[in-house]
């Protein structure tokens, strides 16, 4: 049993399909319904039958204790506070079940690299331009450079997480324009 938090449009359930084959099902928990919806409908038909919604908030989700053997995240921590952030990461350790274990990703401001502002002008910027109009006005990228901002990396995270008691590993992706924070709950 997987559980995506946060999962948006599903960008990671055919990676994880493809790589766990004997996967039961995914557990994909959004507050959004909708987007859930047009995504299995325009994107991941081919899944549909392994992939349930759970309409929730991340933080505040009554799944059960003990019940998923692996959760994901892929670009929705961001979003968190600190405070939220610890949340969530007593989330994680709650229903993942022993020896399970996690991994989840997310955009972040990569300080010290020396193309950072290079970075930060297309997050603020170019990004949210290109969707204004050649993606119908959307608005899913416009907030993306205050989000990643003010997010920072996934230090805290991880900090979370083991204070949740998790065993933890954090790592830089693209010079830190992305971070992660993986690992397993003990047995």
């Amino acid at each position: 049993m997987v559980v995506d938090l946060m999962a948006g449009t599903g960008e990671v359930w055919p990676h994880v399909l493809r790589r766990f084959p004997d996967i039961g099902a995914i557990t994909a928990l959004d507050i959004s319904h909708r987007m859930h919806t047009e995504a299995v409908e325009r994107l991941h038909r081919q899944y549909a039958e392994k992939i349930s919604h759970l309409e929730a908030n991340a933080l505040e989700t009554d799944l059960p204790e003990h019940f998923a053997d692996m959760v994901v995240s892929t670009f929705g921590l961001k979003t968190f506070n600190p405070e939220q952030q610890s949340i969530l990461a007593g989330q994680v350790a709650r229903i993942l079940k022993p020896g399970g274990c996690f991994a989840l990703i997310e955009a972040s401001d990569p300080t010290g690299w020396v193309l950072r502002p290079v970075y930060r002008m297309y997050l603020d910027k170019v990004l949210p331009q290109i969707e204004r109009f050649f993606l119908n006005g959307a608005q899913d990228f416009s907030m993306i450079g205050t989000y990643t901002r003010n997010f920072g990396s996934s230090a805290h995270m991880a900090q979370a997480l083991r204070e949740a008691g998790l065993e933890v590993s954090l790592k830089r992706h693209f010079f830190g324009c992305a971070t992660s924070v993986a690992g397993r709950k003990p047995d």
